[in-house]
């Protein structure tokens, strides 16, 4: 088939870009060809055959660069031209634009964004003539789609990502109508879980007619073919990632990424000393860059053999990470040699660190004063460092406080602590696979989870909070765990940090044979449900479906 894609943003990194990429590739894998139309500058990658720009002047594409392919199918990539300004869901830098969230957009803005879009759109479909169109996010690209898909007479099929509807949908009316008027026209929709199916019906329910006959649970897939135990050693394995971060690297200055979007937005009288911090330190820590030090840290970690327990994803207060930090010294108390190794960037790195700092010293009033800065400033699904509040009243409450924090001070909790920065599925793949368990402890709901399921498929056991799409990435969980599961999967946001110590605890009292069996018993289970070959089948019969009708 001739499969366009639509993505507004790029083909690695967050998980609806890596959601597209490994899409396409298992697209290509199976023989059809493509067309990604999305604002990646550098899309080297492996089944990319040819990538091109959109000129300012609106003439035909420029091609930048054609490469060969070892696929039976072929893809394109087209970067159309929209301008300076890129509107996102949640706040990141972009190399050469203008950063805005949704809701922070005027109507002409919004206006601009869409018809340059269309305009690009429109020529692209008139060219490549596409079967069919997979189409990412609710909001906007299913509404900028529909009038030109609709005259091209070509199906077009939305998937779902839980960003789009939770952090502007749900935050600004205006995004209401252009989300239905997209999913109206659409000839499928795309859930990753039903819990995300649900969201789509409770939102959209009452003003998009037919919407339920047209959803499809459709998880994403897993690599399993990236995502696999090894039998290398720790130091070999980080050798290896440092040399895939290495030429990744290679010709890349920090200049290049130093634009934060949430820097700019700061007030500029900058009084509170803890704002001032927060700014110095996250423009210390570009996004989509590995740590100045990684190598150091890395090697240092691989040659002590220390074990380790793994956060991957986003540096957001969704993510819940600002939960696990406070939950290591009650780990190391019994495990005094882990280490947390945290693999992602985001605007949250800033008050990490200056938590991390805080705990090193022992210093409780100043680890309140951060989580509360937290709560003021992070409010994308309320005070979501309310759990470590509660957790430390809770300490005082029982007379257990000053313990805690004399353990703090005593567990080295500097040089327990790894930051990676940004790293790609093909760098932290080497590493996922050493650690004794991924901690994936969400606060706000999820589309699906596909962190825990690569962990999986790596034979990595992840601890995770279980609710919303989790739910449905966690079954091969429950399924090779059993009753076991409850001490894996974690409670309510008041009781995150215990829990998340305790789940620790558990996995590393394991023996390592039988945690290896039953990681090779969940990768099993994923291969089977989840790999991507798997589900872009799916997809695709959905598409010859439609294409007969």
């Amino acid at each position: 088939m001739r499969i366009l894609i639509c993505h507004g943003y790029l083909l690695g990194g967050t998980g609806s870009n890596q959601y597209v990429q490994s899409l396409a590739r298992a697209l290509c894998r199976q023989g059809h060809h493509l067309v990604i139309m999305c604002q990646d500058g550098d899309p080297r990658l492996e089944f990319v055959t040819t990538f091109l720009c959109e000129r300012a002047d609106g003439m035909s594409p420029q091609v930048v660069w054609e490469q060969e392919t070892e696929y039976p199918g072929s893809c394109m990539v087209f970067k159309p031209d929209i301008g300076d300004l890129l509107p996102v869901y949640v706040l990141d830098s972009y190399q050469g634009f203008e950063v805005k969230e949704f809701p922070d957009l005027d109507d002409l803005e919004l206006e601009r964004y869409v018809e340059a879009n269309r305009r690009s759109l429109s020529r692209l479909i008139d060219q490549f003539v596409p079967d069919a169109i997979q189409v990412n996010h609710v909001v906007m690209f299913p509404y900028i789609i529909r009038p030109v898909a609709q005259k091209a007479g070509t199906p077009y099929f939305v998937s779902l990502h839980g960003s789009a509807i939770e952090f502007t949908v749900r935050k600004d009316s205006r995004f209401l109508r252009y989300g239905a008027e997209g999913l109206e026209g659409a000839s499928g929709i795309f859930a990753p879980s039903r819990h995300t199916a649900d969201v789509a019906r409770e939102v959209f329910g009452q003003v998009v007619d037919g919407q339920d006959s047209r959803i499809d649970i459709m998880p994403p897939g897993v690599d399993t073919e990236l995502f696999t135990p090894t039998d290398r050693t720790v130091r070999q394995s980080v050798g290896m990632l440092l040399e895939a971060v290495e030429e990744r690297m290679s010709g890349v200055t920090v200049g290049d990424f130093s634009g934060n979007a949430w820097v700019e937005a700061v007030p500029e009288d900058g009084n509170q000393a803890i704002e001032r911090e927060v700014i110095r330190i996250n423009a210390q820590h570009p996004d989509w860059l590995p740590e100045p030090d990684i190598g150091d840290r890395l090697g240092s970690l691989a040659t002590e053999g220390r074990p380790f327990v793994m956060f991957l994803g986003k540096l957001l207060e969704t993510k819940g990470i600002q939960c696990v930090l406070p939950a290591l010294p009650l780990v190391m108390r019994e495990h005094p040699g882990v280490c947390l190794v945290i693999v992602g960037f985001g605007e949250l790195r800033g008050v990490l660190e200056l938590m991390l700092d805080a705990l090193d010293q022992g210093d409780v009033r100043r680890l309140k004063s951060l989580c509360e800065y937290g709560n003021r400033e992070y409010t994308r699904s309320g005070p979501l460092f309310t759990p470590v509040l509660t957790f430390l009243d809770e300490l005082a409450g029982s007379g257990m406080l000053d313990e805690y924090l004399r353990l703090c001070r005593d567990s080295d909790m500097r040089e327990s602590v790894i930051f990676t920065g940004y790293l790609t599925p093909e760098e932290h793949h080497y590493l996922l696979p050493h650690a004794r368990a991924l901690l994936v402890p969400s606060l706000a709901p999820e589309a699906f989870g596909m962190v825990a399921t690569e962990a999986m498929a790596a034979c990595v056991v992840p601890i995770a909070t279980y609710h919303s799409g989790l739910e449905a990435a966690l079954e091969p969980v429950r399924k090779v765990w059993g009753r076991e599961a409850d001490a894996l999967l974690l409670g309510t946001h008041e009781k995150m940090v215990p829990r998340i110590a305790a789940a620790c605890r558990t996995v590393l009292d394991i023996p390592d044979h039988e945690l290896k069996l039953k990681g090779e018993e969940m990768r099993k289970n994923v291969k089977e449900h989840l790999s991507w070959d798997a589900v872009s089948q799916r997809m695709v019969a959905v598409f010859e479906d439609a294409s007969r009708l």
